[in-house]
């Protein structure tokens, strides 16, 4: 039998110490689990970015991708510069100008991905989601604050872990246990859906707000 670890999810490098008991495990080997260290690495910079982030996210950001990712890699640091753009958000004040940092599916659909078929084991472990494609949005952060953003998240279940850091909804297809839908929201912020069956379209490019 392969060597099997625990892989958490998501990452614990997302959460700041001292770390909640109840994060969620998978097994995994041992060698996919190392794999995975540099793209979660990628994705907290990401996740940290938003401007609205809470203050733990603003913690994280600062002492762990300021003060830590982007100090120790050069080549972080780079991509993330180049990533940089200026785009216009609606907010509940109306619309801003924010920086935001770009990060293409190619690198956080494998995290998305693996973040949600580890829930479908977690907590849907009859769902075989083998055959099912798997798409992944990211929604403007502010949306929390609409009206339609509440209404659907009341139908589904909700769950967090680590005091607000990740907060995530759920729901699954009753009968034909094919299809569903997954919202995840970091640091208060940053804000995903993903959903997935077998008849799932790609979309874009996915942003996050970065202060500047």
């Amino acid at each position: 039998m392969e060597d099997l670890t625990s892989d958490h999810l998501p990452p614990r490098n997302l959460f700041p110490k001292p770390r909640p008991s109840n994060l969620i495990t998978v097994p995994c080997c041992k060698s996919c689990n190392g794999g995975f260290s540099k793209l979660d690495e990628q994705v907290r910079v990401f996740l940290s970015m938003p401007l609205n982030a809470s203050e733990t996210g603003k913690n994280v950001r600062r002492e762990k991708v300021f003060g830590g990712s982007l100090k120790k890699s050069p080549a972080l640091r780079n991509q993330m510069a180049r990533s940089l753009v200026k785009r216009t958000f609606m907010t509940p004040h109306g619309p801003v100008i924010l920086h935001q940092i770009t990060m293409d599916h190619v690198v956080l659909d494998p995290f998305f991905t693996r973040l949600t078929k580890g829930l479908l084991a977690t907590f849907y472990p009859d769902v075989d989601y083998f055959g099912q494609r798997f798409e992944v949005t990211q929604i403007n952060q502010f949306t929390t604050q609409h009206p339609g953003f509440k209404a659907v998240t009341s139908t589904l279940t909700a769950d967090q872990r680590g005091d607000g850091v990740f907060r995530f909804w759920h729901r699954v297809a009753h009968k034909e246990r094919n299809a569903g839908m997954w919202v995840y929201q970091f640091y208060d912020a940053a804000l995903f859906i993903v959903r997935h069956g077998e008849d799932i379209l790609d979309e874009g490019i996915i942003n996050s707000t970065s202060p500047r």
